[in-house]
């Protein structure tokens, strides 16, 4: 009886053995969590917090282009996105008659997506930008 008991034993360790060797690997595919600072296709400046649950404090400006000619300028602050369990996400930034889209995904030390941007400005009609970004994460300063 006792030999059977061990033989049990002996393959439930081996089956949860298994297991964690089948998930660690999906874990390590993941992306690293801190700051992430990077440049769009037009070279303006994106960055962003990014933790397992998702992607926050963002900063982020775009060029617009208007269609009375001119070019306008879109801030985007703050914020705060889900990340999905394979590192997407979509955070919307509203103001002054602006909605900006920044979508993305995160693996391992680096990020990129793109930015949609579009809406009304007094004086200038429609205003509209498309960019695509890319960003890594940075390294903890000695400051926190």
């Amino acid at each position: 009886m006792s030999i059977r008991r061990g033989a049990g034993l002996t393959a439930v360790a081996f089956a949860a053995l298994l297991l964690s060797l089948t998930i660690a690997p999906v874990a390590a595919a993941g992306f690293k969590s801190g700051t992430y600072e990077g440049t769009t296709s037009q070279e303006t400046e994106i960055r962003f917090t990014a933790t397992q649950l998702a992607a926050k404090k963002f900063f982020f400006s775009v060029t617009l282009d208007c269609e009375d000619g001119t070019m306008r300028e879109f801030t985007g602050e703050g914020a705060k996105a889900p990340i999905g369990p394979r590192g997407g996400f979509t955070a919307e930034f509203l103001g002054d008659g602006i909605t900006s889209v920044v979508s993305g995904k995160l693996k391992r030390r680096k990020g990129s997506g793109t930015i949609e941007t579009a809406g009304t400005l007094p004086g200038s009609g429609e205003c509209s930008s498309s960019v695509d970004w890319s960003a890594r994460k940075q390294k903890p300063t000695a400051d926190g």
